[in-house]
């Protein structure tokens, strides 16, 4: 549902932000290095952008050489990817990835999403669908917020890790976009568990270092993480 999400609701200034940091980190940033590393290559390969928002990293996979089909919730931000795509080289739809999606099933040989796993309510829907809609044999990435780090965030974030199903606020997310933008926390036990309980096999766990080390006494956590899984 676009209802009350504030991705959807104040589309146009999010691509701004995102417009700014594509200019000089799409490549580059440490995020997209380790989700490709655990991706694999995707030369000719059928791609999923699962959450594709306005349309970063299909942008990034496609010139990668990969065929790609972005699906988002949002109509505005899919709108958005469009118009930055006037060849039409990408294929955007608008659905709900919690929800089955039979006329594409097994249809892809990479799953990719970035920065979407915690903003998805039906996390279990969400991973049972990315599987049917997998080939056998295929692998799926995805990086997200590490809930391990929340507690330690502060500004909004939640405090008890063990608090699932409550919903915290992006703080600077938030303040960029003008609106208060909530995400949905659950350990990170529960969603290893979704995904082994679709049928996926978890192949990779990876802590993205995203900053600096930190002063010396001064203590540092990933504030991301990627699970990567393939499809038997």
């Amino acid at each position: 549902m676009t209802d009350g999400n504030p991705w959807h609701e104040r589309a146009e200034a999010y691509a701004r932000v995102v417009a700014g940091r594509e200019q000089g980190e799409s490549t580059s940033s440490p995020l997209v290095a380790r989700l490709f590393e655990c991706l694999g290559d995707v030369t000719d390969k059928d791609v999923l952008d699962a959450g594709c928002g306005e349309g970063f990293l299909s942008r990034i996979l496609v010139a990668r050489g990969a065929r790609v089909t972005g699906v988002d919730v949002s109509p505005r931000l899919v709108d958005l990817a469009r118009g930055r795509d006037p060849s039409g080289t990408i294929e955007y739809r608008v659905a709900d990835l919690s929800r089955p999606l039979p006329d594409l099933a097994e249809r892809f040989d990479r799953v990719a999403s970035m920065l979407v796993l915690n903003d998805v309510a039906d996390f279990i829907g969400f991973a049972n669908t990315l599987y049917s809609l997998a080939r056998p044999g295929a692998r799926a990435a995805l990086l997200f917020n590490n809930p391990y780090s929340f507690p330690m965030r502060g500004d909004g974030h939640v405090l008890d890790y063990f608090a699932s199903g409550t919903q915290g606020v992006y703080g600077g997310m938030s303040n960029l976009l003008g609106n208060t933008v909530r995400y949905h926390h659950r350990t990170l036990e529960e969603y290893v568990d979704a995904f082994l309980g679709a049928g996926w096999r978890l192949t990779k766990l990876a802590d993205v270092a995203h900053r600096p080390p930190p002063p010396p006494g001064e203590s540092r956590i990933s504030f991301f993480m990627i699970l990567a899984f393939d499809k038997m």
